[in-house]
């Protein structure tokens, strides 16, 4: 399989996996990712939004994957989509190589072109997309004959929206983002690093120089008010700020999203409260002193809008509170894109 004839989006690396392969699927390059936090050197490796993205003809298509033991779960899961439509979803089981194959819906023939391609991609598009939690590799791809090839521009969303953050963004394929990235019929690159969102300069250099997007959003400070006093915060969120607006691009700052541990829903404020207020306000006053017109401040609690989209954890959202993030987000970024 010449894998130069398909597109691996979201991958800032494809690299050797022990045991598993040569071609898994890192979103932060090892030489980057190895100057991180401890946490980080291993969540870059996740392949959350990751997706293999090729046009065949064929009506037979094998698909040849694996992926390590997710984090969180048991089993990895594959989402297949064609065009914009889930085609299937499919749980992966750790440390072996599992083959299946992809047969064009018949349904496709029935309903008019306009209809299946009212999304952002080409219904022409098969799209293997991974979900959260484990480094997955590609070991082939079988068409039998027919021509393999990637998507054209336009078979593809115009707009690649760079999406920084905590676990909150790094989330799942059904995380505000990828809820966002559908309402605003665009692409998005996640980029959330569970637990381990410290705007590292190596980070912020490898998303600003080498990564390809068109606006971005950063979704700061929850993972770094549990170490980090304010004044290391307000460096780090500056860096990040002059990086990001020197390149003409829109930008998108995102403060705190609400939770158990917020000034105005605890009844037991400490000191994650109160560097969670002094970020919040950092941030907030960086956008205003800044004053360039590519830069915006959006506060998490116009996002969440709703308490009850948190989980039982009261620091997570469920899938209710990552749809209204996403409706509300979508919105907000409508009018800045």
């Amino acid at each position: 399989m010449n894998f130069e004839n398909v597109e691996f989006y979201n991958a800032g690396a494809v690299e050797k996996v022990p045991g598993l392969g040569d071609h898994g699927f890192m979103r932060i390059p090892e030489n980057v990712r190895n100057q991180l936090n401890d946490r980080a050197r291993f969540v870059a490796m996740d392949s959350v939004g990751c997706e293999v993205r090729f046009v065949t003809a064929s009506p037979n298509v094998d698909i040849f994957l694996s992926c390590n033991r997710p984090e969180f779960s048991e089993m990895g899961e594959v989402r297949v989509f064609k065009g914009d439509f889930l085609f299937q979803t499919l749980p992966i089981e750790p440390g072996k190589v599992i083959n299946f194959r992809l047969n064009p819906p018949e349904s496709f023939n029935i309903a008019s072109s306009l209809a299946i391609n009212a999304g952002g991609f080409s219904s022409d598009v098969w799209r293997l997309a991974f979900n959260r939690g484990a480094t997955f590799c590609l070991h082939g791809i079988d068409t039998h004959g027919y021509a393999i090839r990637a998507p054209k521009a336009d078979e593809k969303p115009r707009l690649n929206w760079l999406a920084y953050g905590s676990s909150i963004t790094n989330s799942s394929l059904d995380g505000y983002p990828h809820f966002a990235a559908r309402k605003l019929k665009v692409q998005v690159q996640n980029k959330g690093m569970s637990g381990a969102c410290h705007m590292e300069k190596e980070m912020v250099d490898y998303l600003v120089d080498e990564c390809e997007w068109n606006f971005a959003t950063c979704e700061l400070g929850i993972n770094m008010r549990g170490g980090f006093a304010p004044d290391i915060f307000e460096k780090r969120a500056s860096y990040l700020v002059n990086r990001f607006t020197a390149t003409g691009k829109t930008v998108v700052i995102i403060s705190v999203f609400p939770n158990c541990r917020t000034s105005t829903h605890t009844v037991k404020p400490e000191i994650n409260t109160e560097r969670e207020d002094a970020y919040n306000a950092i941030l907030s006053a960086l956008v205003e002193k800044k004053n360039v017109p590519n830069l915006h401040f959006i506060p998490g609690k116009d996002v969440l809008d709703d308490f009850t989209g948190l989980s039982g954890d009261l620091l997570h959202p469920s899938s209710y509170g990552h749809a209204i993030m996403g409706a509300n987000l979508a919105d907000k970024l409508r009018k800045l894109i």
